[in-house]
């Protein structure tokens, strides 16, 4: 379907749209600001650079070994990448959020001579999470783990599932598909199979079987780390070519004053150098493209500081005051 391009060039316009949403209560809207239309909706770890992702793990390592004051009190890997995100750092987490107007603030305030865009999210409830959720701790923990792990995965999986069709022919016909399939990522074979397998009882084997290999077992012991209690298994569906919203901790004030919530992105195909790629099913892109025009940001942004939505207010900390309060008084 073609995308229907609305120029915004003041903030009634875009509060018109906006309250002629259609709002459904199995639904909720979430938004994102970008400064340049052409920005893609990817996590800054996969955006900067195709290396920086083979170094994840390390990323994590280097930043709480060079600031452990301030990751102690954390107990999870999530609050440890909200941590980092906050500060800059370059993580699988999408900052979005439930204010469209500070997102529409996100899509004019930097670069003038671009054409802005704000982007509409319509997320099911269901796939909403709140920071301590399992499925949270299963995609954040895949951060921590080294890209090594990945490279086997596949394979390994494929050979356990082969194997096990010698002990039981109803895996036949299983067998048989993962075998003709040209794709390496057979994990996505098998999530694509259960989605239309009427035969659970086996498809509960292949849940076992897939958290019997050395990739999962990692995790699964990552995850213990910060949840003793976990249940030792994982949905595969959780694990591949999935993304959710999570709503973290309101525990810094650029949250609280951004109304900040995250896509937490997972991979693809097994492989931790793809990015799970969005399912409309679950995450929804409207398809109107709300785009500003550079010429028009200035403007918008003078509207926006109106409805105090500005710099100072979105980031409340000490330091950016003294950037604003110097900027006012013309220092």
């Amino acid at each position: 379907m073609d995308s229907n391009i609305i120029e915004i060039d003041s903030i009634h316009k875009f509060v018109e749209y906006i309250i002629n949403l259609k709002f459904e209560k199995s639904y909720s809207f979430f938004y994102r600001g970008h400064s340049d239309k052409n920005f893609k909706m990817l996590p800054s770890i996969y955006r900067k650079s195709s290396k920086l992702i083979t170094k994840e793990d390390l990323l994590i390592k280097e930043a709480i070994l060079r600031n452990p004051f301030e990751f102690n009190q954390l107990k999870t890997n999530f609050e440890k990448l909200s941590l980092m995100q906050h500060y800059g750092f370059d993580t699988r987490l999408l900052d979005i959020t439930e204010n469209p107007l500070v997102a529409l603030y996100f899509a004019v305030n930097l670069l003038p001579k671009k054409d802005g865009e704000v982007i509409i999210l319509k997320i099911k409830n269901n796939n909403i999470k709140y920071y301590d959720s399992d499925v949270v701790s299963i995609l954040s923990a895949i951060a921590t783990i080294s890209t090594k792990f990945f490279n086997d995965f596949n394979e390994e999986l494929k050979n356990k599932i082969i194997e096990e069709e010698k002990k039981d022919k109803r895996f036949k016909e299983i067998k048989e598909r993962l075998e003709k399939n040209k794709s390496p990522a057979i994990i996505t074979v098998v999530n694509y199979m259960n989605s239309r397998n009427s035969k659970k009882e086996i498809f509960k084997r292949i849940v076992e079987i897939f958290n019997d290999t050395a990739l999962i077992d990692s995790l699964i012991f990552n995850i213990k780390n910060e949840k003793p209690h976990f249940r030792r298994i994982i949905e595969p569906r959780h694990f591949n070519n999935y993304i959710v919203a999570v709503k973290a901790k309101y525990d810094n004030k650029r949250i609280v004053a951004q109304q900040g919530a995250f896509l937490l992105f997972g991979i693809k195909d097994g492989d931790k150098i793809k990015p799970a790629e969005l399912n409309k099913n679950e995450i929804e892109q409207i398809q109107d493209r709300l785009i500003i025009p550079g010429n028009k940001k200035e403007k918008i942004i003078d509207e926006l500081d109106k409805f105090g939505i500005n710099e100072e207010k979105l980031f409340p900390e000490l330091a950016n005051s003294a950037k604003v309060i110097k900027k006012k008084l013309k220092i």
